[in-house]
């Protein structure tokens, strides 16, 4: 009876196989279809073509719209994982018995809607906003700080809000195998604050750092929503292009080729760094450092 209730390899992984298909192979292979044929007011017909991708690669706009989301996502990403680091180190060895709570005040803060972060900033950069009132109050200005709102300063703020919880996470779960005996231990050897940190921190979070940073960096750069709400004419971002390509001008190729190629732009930007990490730890262990 036992032996005819087991279930083989193949028959546990069909279902996430299934979804597999279905909710990213399906879609992606769809848009990359999309991408080679001819535009027509939104909609696609034969013949196949190049047209989209030579379009896309020789647009100028597309260049500034590239640097423009290179720009954000690198910012959120940095800024995000600079801030986050501190942070996890602290709830995993200084936080004591408020590191559960801690913990979950972060995790509290993940249920709240995108778009009510979105505009929350957006009342508190503005013209007319908590910072600007706060400052005028103080005397410190004299008109309102345009900068604040309709930047690149924005979006980036709010980015980095809006993923700082998960990232805090993941460094935090990254931290975890490494006890704080080690590190006793570590300094018991003689390492100062400095070495304890370089030779006994970095190398265990460097992966859960780089993974978080890839993480914010690609849904950065990527994004479309919190650009139209904080940014102005000058920091339009690619995501933006792609949703008018599909959604206002109905060029369902252009927009194909242009999520494309940030895919394969990501993904060699990815593989450059996997490579350098893979680098940096056989010289590591080849110098014995």
């Amino acid at each position: 009876m036992r032996s005819s209730l087991r279930m083989g390899p193949l028959a546990l992984t069909a279902p996430a196989a299934v979804a597999f298909l279905l909710f990213l192979a399906a879609p992606l292979a769809a848009f990359f279809v999309f991408s080679f044929l001819t535009a027509l007011p939104f909609s696609v017909s034969g013949p196949l073509t190049i047209d989209s991708y030579r379009e896309a690669v020789t647009s100028s706009l597309n260049g500034i719209l590239a640097r423009n989301s290179l720009i954000v996502g690198l910012l959120s990403a940095c800024a995000t994982v600079g801030v986050a680091l501190p942070v996890a180190y602290w709830i995993r060895y200084r936080a004591g018995r408020w590191a559960v709570p801690v913990l979950f005040l972060i995790t509290a803060t993940m249920f709240a809607s995108y778009l009510v972060r979105v505009y929350a900033w957006r009342t508190i950069l503005g013209r007319n906003g908590v910072v600007n009132q706060a400052l005028d109050a103080l005397g410190l200005i004299e008109r309102p700080l345009d900068f604040l709102i309709f930047s690149r300063f924005a979006i980036t703020v709010a980015l980095v809000h809006i993923f700082l919880p998960y990232v805090i996470l993941v460094l935090y779960a990254g931290l975890r195998p490494l006890t704080p005996a080690l590190l006793d231990s570590a300094q018991d050897l003689g390492a100062n604050a400095f070495m304890r940190w370089r030779r006994v921190v970095l190398p265990l979070v460097a992966a859960p750092a780089v993974t978080a940073f890839f993480f914010v960096f690609i849904l950065s750069a990527s994004d479309y929503v919190t650009p139209q709400f904080l940014g102005g004419t000058g920091s339009v971002m690619l995501g933006v292009r792609i949703q008018d390509s599909f959604k206002a001008t109905g060029n369902w190729p252009e927009g194909a080729a242009i999520s494309f190629l940030m895919l394969a732009a990501f993904v060699v930007l990815y593989g450059l760094t996997a490579l350098g990490l893979r680098t940096a730890r056989l010289d590591r262990i080849r110098w014995g450092s």
